[in-house]
């Protein structure tokens, strides 16, 4: 368990820095290089997510595998530019998906599981907003802060569990303590857009604001994590693979992100009536 802890933290030092720069820089390299370190990442986010839908259905890779993973790189470099047409490539994937993997639904289904965050992220990041990457950053830090707190909340106050069914170590505590942690960090947030001056609102409207949304987005979360943990206790699996030093899968590490970026991107183009453009 200490040896274990020990690569969780180590994995995540390096992690976060790495995350920290492809979102913040991401723009400023495609000026350089004509391809956007933002959609490098997402397209090998894509890759190792379909990875490891295979191996967790098929503990080896199928043609249908190769269909979920074409459409995970297809929605990584096309969703900047056409979002709606990208739309219609996860569809068109996933009946693929379904057809080479001998009409299995749920694992065709999968196709639109890797592909949805993708395309969130994506239009989130290249959307025509002057503080997109500021959004982005921020909800990998609200992502990243319930996990947070329910780890070590749950860890130490301990208590009734959450759903013993689907996830036997996830209790009340550690849920409340995510969502605490979560807007806490989206406080402090907060702060720091104010400090360097990328607040257009007044500073106690979005502080409200992401504050609130921070909660929301928590629970959001934590629901994407029970939903994983489904998935792997149907398939009879600890980890969706073990490519992450002391963390296990891609999917372990980004199960509450499917969830909370596919929810933070249609509730704000809701907001926005639409009216987003690229």
């Amino acid at each position: 368990m200490h040896s274990n802890l020990i690569l969780r933290v180590i994995s995540s030092l390096i992690i976060v820095p790495l995350v920290w720069y492809v979102v913040w820089c991401g723009k400023s390299v495609y000026e350089d290089y004509s391809v956007p370190l933002f959609k490098i990442f997402l397209a090998l986010l894509g890759a190792g997510l379909a990875w490891e839908w295979d191996t967790m259905f098929y503990k080896k890779q199928t043609l249908g595998g190769l269909w979920v993973l074409i459409t995970a790189m297809l929605t990584a470099f096309l969703a900047e530019d056409s979002p709606s047409f990208t739309i219609w490539i996860i569809l068109v994937g996933m009946t693929l998906a379904y057809w080479k993997s001998n009409a299995n639904l749920a694992f065709s289904l999968g196709t639109v599981y890797v592909c949805l965050p993708l395309l969130a992220l994506s239009w989130l990041y290249f959307v025509n907003l002057d503080n997109a990457k500021e959004m982005v950053l921020w909800l990998f830090f609200v992502v990243w802060a319930t996990d947070v707190g329910g780890f070590i909340v749950g860890k130490t106050v301990g208590g009734p569990k959450l759903c013993p069914k689907v996830s036997p170590k996830k209790t009340w505590s550690g849920c409340v303590g995510g969502v605490v942690f979560a807007m806490l960090v989206a406080w402090i947030f907060a702060m720091f857009l104010k400090s360097y001056g990328y607040m257009d609102t007044p500073f106690h409207v979005t502080t409200r604001v992401l504050v609130f949304s921070a909660g929301c987005l928590a629970v959001v979360s934590q629901l994407g994590d029970l939903f994983e943990s489904y998935i792997k206790r149907r398939l009879d699996l600890k980890d969706s693979s073990n490519l992450i030093p002391g963390h296990g899968g891609v999917f372990d590490r980004v199960d509450g992100l499917i969830f909370a970026v596919v929810v933070a991107a249609v509730v704000i183009y809701l907001a926005s009536g639409g009216e987003i453009a690229q």
